[in-house]
């Protein structure tokens, strides 16, 4: 699995999910801001909407879970153990 966390430097809530993921998630990802030169190409590739949004993608990088809560992305990753 490997994740993508899309922020933003003026979003409230996106130092908490910053910090859960950093904290909770033990696999590789990437945590893009507003200041990332491609984050503009990647929202869209990815039809991000409003930040924070976790992506994690499975090993076939299809895409298992979005979220914008740090419960969200607690509840997914207690259903993946």
């Amino acid at each position: 699995m490997r994740y993508l966390l899309f922020t933003t430097t003026t979003c409230p809530k996106c130092p908490a999910v910053k910090s859960f993921v950093a904290a909770e998630i033990k696999f590789a990802g990437e945590t893009l801001d507003n200041t990332t030169p491609d984050f503009g190409e990647k929202v869209q590739k990815f039809g991000v909407r409003n930040a924070p949004t976790l992506l994690i993608f499975d090993d076939a990088e299809q895409e298992i879970f979005r979220g914008s809560e740090v419960s969200e992305i607690q509840d997914f990753l207690v259903s993946q153990k």
